[in-house]
């Protein structure tokens, strides 16, 4: 291998080392972003499932009684309806 060989060869090989790089890049951005996408959204419903089911309980507790307390969904008090509170 000659010395024109090295300098050509290695600049090729940089730039195509770069454009492999940067394709890389995008690509394990958006894998990487959808992924984190996919946990919050699994978190979310996660809260939201768990202060539905405390409200449900709460309610389903409370029937028949005379609904001293009302419960809360997120901190937004959630009014029973008339025939539960008995």
């Amino acid at each position: 291998m000659d010395l024109d060989t090295v300098k050509t060869g290695t600049i090729w090989a940089i730039v195509v080392i770069a454009v492999i790089g940067l394709v890389l890049a995008i690509v394990i951005k958006k894998i990487v972003g959808k992924i984190i996408a996919l946990v919050v959204t699994a978190v979310l419903i996660f809260f939201g499932w768990q202060q539905r089911t405390e409200v449900v309980s709460f309610a389903d507790d409370m029937k028949g009684e005379a609904c001293a307390a009302e419960p809360s969904f997120f901190g937004v008090t959630v009014s029973l309806p008339d025939d539960w509170c008995a």
